[in-house]
C-alpha cells in the first residue's frame, strides 16, 4: 500500500507540479517538488534497497566527475539546479524496483493524467481564454516570451512550457497507453492512444510530426497483423473525415502552397526548430560546440558559463559537463536502470532507444519531470499486468 501511495503521488507530481506562480517562473516550486521526490527516493531505498554495484560503478562516478570537473572548472558560477537534478538522476539509478507493484492508486492517477491532459490539450487548441490563461499563471517555463507564443499558435504544450518536450511526453503517454492496449484490449489505453496523436500533430513542431508519423505507423502496423478489417474502416473514417472537412483542408491549402518556402525552413533550416537550428553554423549550439572542439578537456561541471547554452542537446551537455566518462555514465547508467527494472526486455530497450533519440534535440533526462517518472516508466509492464 505505501509503494502504491507513495508512487501515485510521485507521477501526480511528476505530469501535474506547477512552475510559476501568476506567470513568474519560481525556484521555490521547484525546490520543494524536488524535496518531495528525494524524500520519495530516500524513502524506496529504505523500502527496497538499492543496488550497490551500479552505486558504486555509475551513481557515485557521475557526483565524483562532476565535483572534480566544477573544482578543475575557470568560470565557477555554481548551478544549484543543476546539482540537484544530476544528484537526483545518479541516486534514480541505483534503485532497486523489482519487487514494486502499482496498485490502485497509481492506476487512478495515470486514468486522471490522461483525462486532464487531453481535456487540457484540446482547450488550447480550440483557444480557450481561461485555459490559457491557467496555463500562463502555472506552468511558464524557460524564458518570459516563450509561453504566450506557444499558446499563441494554439500549441498544446500543457505542463511542459515548450513543444519540443510537449512532444516527447505526448508520444511517451501515446506509446504507453498503446502498450496497454496491445496487451489487454483496454478500450480506454485505445481512445487516450488516439487522442495524443492528435495532440502530436496539433503541436506542429519538427518533433512532434516526426513522432506522430512514429505514432501513426506503429497503429498501422498493429492493425494490419491484427485485424486488417479494422485497418480499412480506420482508413474508411478517416478519408470519410477528410471529405467533411474538405472546405477547411482545400483554405490550409492555398495557405501551405503560398507558405510552403518558410515551412520547410522552419523545419530544416532556421532558427525555429529542427535539427539544422541547433546543429547547423548559425544554430543555437554553435558557441557550445566550439568551445567543445576548443576545450575537449576542460568540462565545467556543476557550473553555468554564461557563453554555453546546454538544453537543445543532451549528448552535448554531459560532454561539457563531464566529457566523455560523464556521458557514458549518464545513457549506460539509463540503460542499466531499465533493463534491470523492467520485466520486459523489449519494453525497456526501447523506451531507452526512445529516449536517447529525443535527448539529439532536447536534454530530457535531467528536466525534473522525466526525473520523477524514471520509475514509474521503469515498471510500467506491471502497471498493465496489475489493470489487466
Amino acid at each position: 500500500m505505501l509503494d502504491d501511495i507513495l508512487m501515485a503521488i510521485v507521477l501526480g507530481l511528476g505530469f501535474l507540479a506547477p512552475t510559476s506562480i501568476h506567470g513568474n517562473y519560481s525556484l521555490a516550486l521547484l525546490g520543494i517538488t524536488l524535496s518531495v521526490f528525494l524524500a520519495s527516493v530516500g524513502v524506496l531505498y529504505w523500502q527496497h534497497g538499492y543496488r550497490t554495484s551500479v552505486l558504486v560503478t555509475v551513481s557515485l562516478p557521475i557526483m565524483i566527475i562532476l565535483s572534480a570537473c566544477t573544482l578543475f572548472s575557470s568560470t565557477f558560477r555554481f548551478g544549484w539546479g543543476v546539482f540537484a537534478q544530476f544528484n537526483l538522476l545518479a541516486l534514480v539509478y541505483a534503485l532497486d524496483l523489482r519487487r514494486m507493484r502499482p496498485g490502485p492508486f497509481v492506476a487512478a492517477t495515470f486514468k486522471i493524467v490522461n483525462v486532464v491532459y487531453i481535456v487540457w490539450g484540446v482547450a488550447i487548441v480550440f483557444g480557450s481564454d481561461a485555459i490559457g490563461q491557467f496555463t500562463t499563471s502555472w506552468y511558464a517555463q524557460f524564458y518570459e516570451e516563450l509561453l504566450p507564443a506557444m499558446l499563441g499558435l494554439h500549441k498544446p504544450i500543457l505542463a511542459f512550457g515548450t513543444h519540443s518536450l510537449a512532444g516527447f511526453f505526448a508520444y511517451l503517454l501515446f506509446w504507453l497507453n498503446w502498450q496497454n492496449y496491445n496487451a489487454a484490449r483496454n478500450p480506454l489505453a485505445l481512445a487516450f492512444s488516439i487522442c495524443y496523436v492528435g495532440l502530436l500533430l496539433a503541436l506542429t513542431s519538427f518533433t512532434s510530426l516526426v513522432l506522430a508519423a512514429v505514432a501513426v505507423t506503429q497503429i498501422a502496423v498493429c492493425l494490419w497483423e491484427r485485424s486488417r478489417t479494422m485497418l480499412v474502416l480506420g482508413l474508411a473514417g478517416l478519408c470519410a473525415t477528410l471529405f467533411l472537412a474538405a472546405g477547411t483542408l482545400a483554405d490550409q491549402t492555398d495557405r501551405f502552397r503560398a507558405e510552403a518556402p518558410q515551412a520547410a525552413a522552419a523545419l530544416l533550416n532556421s532558427d525555429i526548430g529542427g535539427p539544422l537550428a541547433r546543429y547547423g553554423q548559425q544554430g543555437d549550439l554553435k558557441e557550445s560546440i566550439s568551445f567543445l572542439l576548443e576545450h575537449p578537456f576542460s568540462p565545467v561541471g556543476y557550473t553555468n558559463p554564461p557563453f554555453l547554452f546546454f538544453a537543445d542537446s543532451g549528448p552535448l551537455e554531459y560532454m561539457l559537463r563531464g566529457s566523455v566518462p560523464l556521458l557514458c555514465l549518464v545513457y549506460g547508467g539509463l540503460y542499466l536502470f531499465l533493463q534491470y527494472n523492467s520485466p520486459s526486455r523489449k519494453y525497456a530497450l526501447t523506451l531507452f532507444l526512445v529516449v536517447l533519440a529525443f535527448e539529439l534535440g532536447f536534454v530530457s533526462l535531467t528536466y525534473f519531470r522525466t526525473l520523477m517518472l524514471l520509475p514509474f516508466l521503469a515498471i510500467y509492464p506491471k502497471y498493465i499486468a496489475a489493470t489487466r
